[in-house]
């Protein structure tokens, strides 16, 4: 369900508290989740983490990242809005089954 543009700033930080895990590129969104205490998946393309602007207080390795190996240059920039030719869909090379496969292993350690 799309809630964008359908709710006051003050709804959207309650359905949000009330999530067991976000999942969100590096964005706003992944912020204020973080910062409610939500555990945040976050989706890295041309951008990196350790620019520092990964999500309040959460694990590494719930930040998962273009392939390397398929786009070196990554980070082309700190804000991902410059990239050379064909990163256009670096976030692309993170297989929806890793995505699917954190997602369970975290609310797995959450429920526990």
């Amino acid at each position: 369900v799309n809630l964008a543009g359908a709710l006051s700033f003050d709804e959207e930080l309650d359905i949000i508290s009330n999530l067991d895990i976000m999942v969100s590129m590096d964005s706003g969104n992944a912020h204020l989740a973080a910062m409610l205490g939500v555990p945040v998946i976050s989706i890295w393309g041309v951008t990196h983490p350790y620019a520092g602007f990964a999500p309040f207080n959460q694990p590494e390795d719930y930040a998962l990242c273009a392939d390397r190996t398929q786009f070196p240059k990554v980070p082309t920039s700190v804000y991902g809005n410059k990239y050379p030719e064909g990163y256009e869909k670096a976030a692309g090379s993170i297989a929806p089954e890793v995505i699917v496969s954190k997602i369970n292993a975290v609310l797995t350690s959450y429920k526990s």
